[in-house]
């Protein structure tokens, strides 16, 4: 499992870190989803034979939470 570390500026709210967990687990490949309205980070933990990372920022950045200018890690 590789592991992805993002700025979301936009997620400020639990009901956003609700909704990025959703968007994220949804995918196939992803395992553990982390979310910190907080620190306006995610964490997600993926298979890279089944999803790629820029998949991941795709479907953040559908959902209306588009990362920040780079990953963090």
């Amino acid at each position: 499992m590789d592991e992805l570390v993002l700025e979301v500026p936009s997620l400020y709210g639990d009901h956003h870190v609700l909704r990025v967990r959703d968007v994220l687990t949804a995918l196939e490949g992803v395992g553990e989803v982390y979310a910190s309205s907080a620190w306006r980070h995610v964490m997600v933990s993926f298979d890279p034979k089944k999803t790629k990372a820029s998949e991941i920022e795709a479907a953040l950045s559908h959902a209306g939470y588009p990362p920040g200018p780079g990953p963090i890690l």
